[in-house]
């Protein structure tokens, strides 16, 4: 069983020997260091620890350069060609990348949505304020602009649709700092849950019914109203280590057909404790294999305030528990493809 078997079977609810072993975006100043630090030279943690990184692909959803500091002002037909549906957004050499993903044996998903904030053209401060207080002084203008965003990602999904088939489909929504989102659950539904919903439509009529979330900080309050839109799994980066953010919480509250992947908080690695790391792995990640539709992972990018030795328990902790009985026991009632 390949890793993309393992995932698409593991998101169905159906059992499997082991969860995928993704990554945590690991970058080579990091790898400078570990190697200084034992990780032996000529190797990486991918070859240590049998890791697979997954793969994201697909169009340029960013909006055209020359419209940056203006996009919440633009009219209409402005904003469209900001962001307009073109097969030129596709990488250059898409054809290949197809072509390479037909017989892969990794994950892979297509970046469908780069999020409410990038819709509005944030790029700094000052164009996050615009964005802000046009959600609140201008909804109107706001919500037809994004009633525009929605149906750019929804084309231009379809036109990657047709060439991939993904394990899953990625949305970024970079909205939140560790108090919470930076606008409100009813603003968050109202102007950007129908972008969600015309993507959902989009990947269901292609069979890919495995849409994630990548978020950061705390979006804790705006997960029902993601769920309820279709999103199936919920990857939190960078996220606070509070209790309403705790994986085993989620689980809780959304249950079991709810995917999860993450969920070992990088204070914890940054802590250097390797007893609260052993305590914090052993209480988390065991249960959650259980009931399936897990993977286990740092929740963020590892970076160089987390030494070699620190990374290396982390990964022989997790090693030891996906080794268990405990995965074969992960036999959740299947859900759709």
């Amino acid at each position: 069983m390949n890793e993309r078997e393992r995932f698409r079977r593991l998101m169905r609810g159906e059992p499997v020997d082991r969860p995928p072993l993704l990554e945590e975006g690991v970058r080579a100043g990091v790898l400078e260091r570990w190697h200084r630090e034992g990780l032996p030279h000529g190797t990486t943690h991918l070859d240590r620890f049998g890791l697979t990184p997954h793969e994201r692909v697909g169009p340029d959803l960013t909006f055209r350069p020359r419209y940056f500091g203006r996009i919440v002002d633009l009219p209409l037909r402005e904003y469209r060609r900001a962001f307009d549906v073109s097969r030129r957004r596709l990488p250059r050499d898409w054809v290949a990348v197809a072509g390479r993903l037909h017989a892969r044996e990794h994950v892979a998903c297509i970046w469908s949505s780069r999020g409410l904030l990038q819709a509005l053209g944030v790029g700094d401060w000052p164009t996050l304020e615009q964005a802000l207080l046009a959600t609140r002084e201008r909804a109107a203008h706001v919500q037809e602009l994004l009633d525009h965003y929605g149906d750019f990602c929804a084309r231009m999904l379809e036109l990657a649709l047709e060439d991939v088939d993904p394990e899953f489909i990625y949305l970024s929504e970079p909205i939140s700092d560790n108090q919470g989102p930076l606008i409100s659950p009813a603003s968050f539904a109202e102007l950007m849950i129908p972008v969600y919903r015309k993507i959902v439509t989009v990947a269901q009529r292609h069979g890919c019914a495995n849409l994630l979330v990548s978020t950061y900080g705390n979006t804790n309050r705006l997960f029902p109203a993601m769920i309820d839109a279709g999103v199936s799994t919920i990857w939190l980066s960078e996220a606070p280590d509070l209790p309403e953010l705790d994986y085993r919480e989620l689980r809780r509250r959304f249950g079991p057909m709810l995917g999860l992947i993450g969920g070992i908080p990088l204070s914890v690695l940054r802590e250097r404790s390797p007893e609260r790391l052993a305590k914090r792995v052993r209480e988390t990640v065991p249960p959650l294999l259980r009931e399936g539709r897990y993977i286990p992972l740092a929740s963020g990018r590892v970076r160089d305030d987390v030494p070699w030795d620190t990374y290396r328990r982390y990964r022989e902790l997790l090693a030891a528990l996906l080794d268990a009985d405990a995965v074969s026991e992960a036999t959740e009632t299947p859900g759709p493809a």
